[in-house]
């Protein structure tokens, strides 16, 4: 059977379970250890035995047992940056990349060439902070957690990239010390009642959940995180769509001078609050 004949025939199994045919693809790809150019050449190269089991074993992993792709093959993609990542963090999405875009925009905009200090909240795989890192020797990036495996997986992937950040153990603000420049965060968010699908289910609760309406992460760093800002700085979030509303009422309530910007993600959804101090965002 070649590899193409065998995505064809788990794009027949993911039909039928109603799952990702992207998903499917992408365990092919990453289990044969091709790119997608590679992988395109090859498409009608025999496949190994032994190898089209074991990938039909972790795409049943994916379809019945509702186990991420990325955790079957122990790393995400993001920012063009490869994760390692497992389920004591959340799998980094697409529209998270597009906040660290809006990041280094305003900090190209507002602060030039500045060596800044910067805190990823809740820092999860360390995905926000480590790309910001990276993208910008300016950046001097603290990332923090509550949870102290999270924080081993951060850890993990500042070795694996090569990036020079700090790290913290923290509820929040409770351990933090010093003030920064940027804030950037992407706490839970989801609703307590809300059902989430089976895939999203096998991630991390406690970074899945932000209290009954989503946003009771953003109320407590709103209300917390004024000691820890520098007169000029900004205050960077990631949210759910319907959310948009509720957080700008929170920040126009603790923050009377700052200005705030609300952005949609490339779905057109409601998703990025960014507040700023002085004359940020003006």
């Amino acid at each position: 059977m070649t590899y193409e004949a065998l995505l064809k025939q788990a794009y027949k199994k993911v039909k039928t379970y109603h799952k990702e045919e992207e998903a499917a693809k992408l365990l092919l790809m990453e289990l044969s250890n091709q790119d997608p150019h590679q992988f395109f050449i090859n498409l009608k190269t025999e496949v190994d035995p032994n190898f089209q089991k074991v990938y039909l074993e972790k795409l049943d992993q994916y379809l019945i047992h509702h186990v991420p792709v990325q955790h079957s093959i122990g790393h995400a993609y993001f920012y063009g940056y490869k994760l390692f990542v497992n389920d004591h963090v959340l799998i980094p999405r697409s529209e998270t990349e597009q906040l660290v875009e809006h990041v280094l925009y305003y900090y190209d905009t507002y602060f030039s060439n500045q060596n800044l200090n910067v805190l990823d909240l809740g820092t999860g795989s360390g995905c926000i902070g480590l790309a910001l890192a990276l993208e910008e020797k300016n950046l001097n990036v603290t990332l923090s957690d509550i949870s102290l495996d999270a924080l081993e997986v951060a850890r993990k992937n500042s070795r694996n990239l090569d990036a020079k950040v700090n790290f913290v153990h923290s509820d929040l603000f409770q351990e933090i010390k010093g003030k920064f420049d940027i804030i950037v965060s992407n706490p839970p968010y989801i609703p307590e009642q809300e059902i989430v699908d089976d895939i999203v289910s096998k991630e991390p609760s406690v970074a899945l959940y932000g209290g009954f309406l989503g946003t009771e992460f953003y109320e407590r760093i709103i209300k917390e995180i004024k000691p820890f800002l520098n007169e000029r700085s900004l205050i960077a979030f990631e949210h759910g769509y319907q959310q948009k509303e509720s957080i700008k009422r929170i920040a126009e309530t603790h923050f009377e001078q700052a200005t705030i910007i609300q952005l949609k993600d490339l779905q057109g959804k409601d998703r990025f609050t960014f507040i700023g101090f002085r004359d940020i965002l003006k």
